[in-house]
C-alpha cells in the first residue's frame, strides 16, 4: 500500500491549497483595494509625499467634501519615484494563491540592489476573468532609512511608526512590511469588532424582543383559549335550548299551515246538516280533505243531489252508486261525493253564527 505523502489530503483533496483559497477570500474582504469594510472602517491615515500633506483612507485620497481626521496617530512617508523601481506584472488568476512566491521571484531577478539592501512590496490592483494585475515597488534598505531619518513635526512625538509607502503609475500606494502600519490595521480590526458588536447587540435584542412578544402573544393566545372553551361549554345548555326552541317552531309553523289549509268542518258539518231537506237522513259522512262523502237514505235522492249541485260552496257533486230503494224503510239508500271549494272567512262565520242566534232568540221568545 502507498504511503501518502501530504498529511494534510483528505479523499485525494489537498487540504492546504484549500486553506490558502480560504485565507485569500478573507484577505481579499478585509484589505483588498476598494473593499467595502475597508472603506467603511479604515481609519485616515496623513501620507507626507514630496513635502504635501495628502490625507487617505482605503487607500484613496480623501475627497474635498470628506472632512479629515487632523488628530488621526497614523502616518505614513511616500518614497520619491526615484528612488523606487516600479513593474506591473499580469499574471495568471490562479497563481494568486502563491503570489508570494512568485513575487520573490521575481524581486530577486529584477532588483538592482544586492540581496541583504533589497526591500519588495506588491500588491493586487485589478482582477480580470483570467488575469491578475500586479504592481511590484522595490527599492533599497538605504533608500528606507534615509526617508525615516528626515526630521518630522514635533508634534509626532509618541505617535506610532509611520509606514513607508510607494505609488504605481495609477497612484494606488504599496505598502513595505515592516515600518509601522500594524498599529493602524489593529485600529481598523478594532472598528470591526465594535461594530460586529454592535450588530451581534442588536440582534441579539430583536431576538430576545421576538421571543418575549411571541411568549406574551402566545400566553395571550392560551388564555383566550382557556376563556372560549369556558363560555363555549357555558353556551352548550342555552344552544341546546335554542335548537330545541327552533325545532318547536318548525313543528308550530308547519302544524299552522297544516290548520289553515285544512277546511272549517265544524262550519261544513253544521251546513251540511242544516241544508238537509226533513226527508233527507244521514247515516254517514265522511271528510278527506276538501273531498266530502255523504251515506243516507231519502225519499227522493235525485232532488237532494240536485239540491247539493246548488250549492255555492260545492263542486265535483257525483253519487258515488246507483241509488237503490231500501225494503225495509221503502227509502232510496244513496251515497253522494262532492267538493267544498269556499271556505267561509271568520267574518263570514260570525255573520253565520250571528244569523243562526237569531232564529234560536226568536224561538224561545216565542215559548
Amino acid at each position: 500500500m502507498a504511503n501518502v505523502g501530504n498529511k494534510w489530503s483528505l479523499f485525494g483533496l489537498d487540504l492546504t491549497r484549500s486553506g490558502k483559497w480560504l485565507a485569500l477570500g478573507f484577505h481579499q474582504l478585509m484589505y483588498d483595494h476598494g473593499a467595502w469594510l475597508l472603506r467603511r472602517f479604515d481609519p485616515s491615515i496623513r501620507v507626507t509625499r514630496g513635502g504635501e500633506a495628502l490625507w487617505y483612507r482605503a487607500d484613496a485620497p480623501l475627497g474635498e467634501g470628506i472632512a479629515a481626521d487632523e488628530q488621526t496617530p497614523f502616518s505614513a512617508v511616500a518614497l520619491s519615484a526615484d528612488a523606487v523601481l516600479l513593474k506591473t506584472l499580469h499574471l495568471p488568476a490562479s497563481a494568486e494563491e502563491d503570489l508570494s512566491d512568485a513575487m520573490l521571484l521575481e524581486v530577486g531577478l529584477s532588483s538592482p540592489f544586492t540581496d541583504t539592501d533589497t526591500r519588495a512590496a506588491w500588491r493586487v490592483v485589478s482582477r480580470h476573468e483570467n488575469v491578475i494585475e500586479v504592481a511590484l515597488a522595490i527599492t533599497s534598505q538605504a533608500a528606507i532609512d534615509d526617508l525615516l531619518a528626515e526630521p518630522r513635526d514635533s508634534s509626532d512625538a509618541g505617535v506610532p511608526t509611520p509606514e513607508v509607502w510607494a505609488f504605481d503609475q495609477h497612484g494606488i500606494p504599496i505598502f513595505f512590511a515592516g515600518y509601522g502600519g500594524s498599529e493602524r490595521r489593529s485600529a481598523y480590526l478594532r472598528r470591526l469588532v465594535n461594530a460586529s458588536s454592535l450588530v451581534a447587540a442588536v440582534w441579539v435584542s430583536c431576538v430576545v424582543a421576538i421571543t418575549l412578544l411571541a411568549g406574551a402573544t402566545a400566553l395571550r393566545a392560551d388564555r383566550l383559549d382557556a376563556t372560549f372553551q369556558h363560555v363555549k361549554s357555558d353556551a352548550a345548555a342555552p344552544a341546546r335550548q335554542r335548537e330545541s326552541l327552533q325545532l318547536g317552531r318548525a313543528r308550530l309553523s308547519a302544524i299552522e299551515r297544516a290548520i289553515s289549509k285544512r277546511p272549517n268542518y265544524q262550519y261544513w258539518l253544521n251546513h251540511i246538516a242544516a241544508s238537509a231537506p226533513d226527508t233527507v237522513y244521514l247515516d254517514r259522512l265522511n271528510f278527506d280533505g276538501n273531498e266530502v262523502t255523504v251515506n243516507g237514505y231519502s225519499n227522493n235522492a235525485a232532488v237532494y243531489l240536485r239540491m247539493l249541485t246548488e250549492e255555492p260552496g260545492y263542486t265535483d257533486v257525483t253519487a258515488v252508486s246507483a241509488f237503490a230503494r231500501d225494503r225495509n224503510n221503502g227509502l232510496e239508500r244513496f251515497s253522494i261525493q262532492w267538493r267544498v271549494t269556499a271556505p267561509p272567512k271568520p267574518a263570514q262565520l260570525a255573520a253565520a253564527d250571528g244569523e243562526t242566534a237569531e232564529p234560536a232568540a226568536e224561538a224561545e221568545a216565542g215559548l
